[in-house]
């Protein structure tokens, strides 16, 4: 049997609002031990559309907390509309497990449909989702993920969220994200 301490350091990753007019998204990352203890909150600048969200995210995780952080949680694998976070990159740059979690299942064929219709550089953005690991179910919530076993990463998103289907880091990143919409 796994044992995985009741504080275990994650670190949860989402974008704030924007509009079509937006040149700019924020991308939000709070650091948590377990399920109560949030011990540190990141911000920085992505480009809407760009190709920038991985090395953003990178940039978040060696912060202050990157000794202590076990795995890095994402809301999906896209940010600021269609800047898409290559989750095997991150994982090889940082050596943490890095896990992709959305409520739905996300449909490829739109995605690259959109991809093809509205970016030139479509066929490096296409190349990224097909790399990706094909989701998988858990609970109420879909998972992709590298660099950790299912079993180990099933214990600790029981460990991390309180009572959101989803890690409390995320949930949190997601609230102070929402905040935005009213300055």
């Amino acid at each position: 049997m796994i044992h995985i301490k009741d504080e275990i350091g994650v670190l949860g990753i989402d974008d704030g609002p924007f509009s079509k007019e937006s040149k700019e998204v924020l991308l939000i990352g709070t650091y948590y031990r377990g399920n109560r203890i949030l011990d540190g909150v990141y911000f920085k600048r992505i480009e809407k559309d760009g190709m920038d969200s991985t090395e953003k995210i990178v940039e978040i995780v060696k912060g202050k907390h990157e000794k202590k952080i076990n795995v890095i949680f994402l809301d999906g694998i896209t940010f600021g509309g269609f800047n898409i976070a290559d989750i095997h990159k991150i994982y090889e740059k940082t050596n943490i497990p890095v896990v992709a979690v959305m409520n739905n299942l996300p449909d490829y064929e739109k995605i690259e449909r959109a991809l093809m219709k509205y970016f030139k550089d479509y066929e490096s953005r296409i190349s990224i989702l097909r790399s990706l690991p094909k989701p998988e179910k858990f609970d109420d919530i879909y998972l992709q993920y590298v660099g950790i076993e299912r079993k180990t990463l099933e214990l600790i998103i029981k460990k991390t969220r309180l009572k959101s289907k989803v890690p409390e880091c995320l949930r949190v990143s997601h609230l102070i994200g929402r905040g935005f919409l009213y300055l």
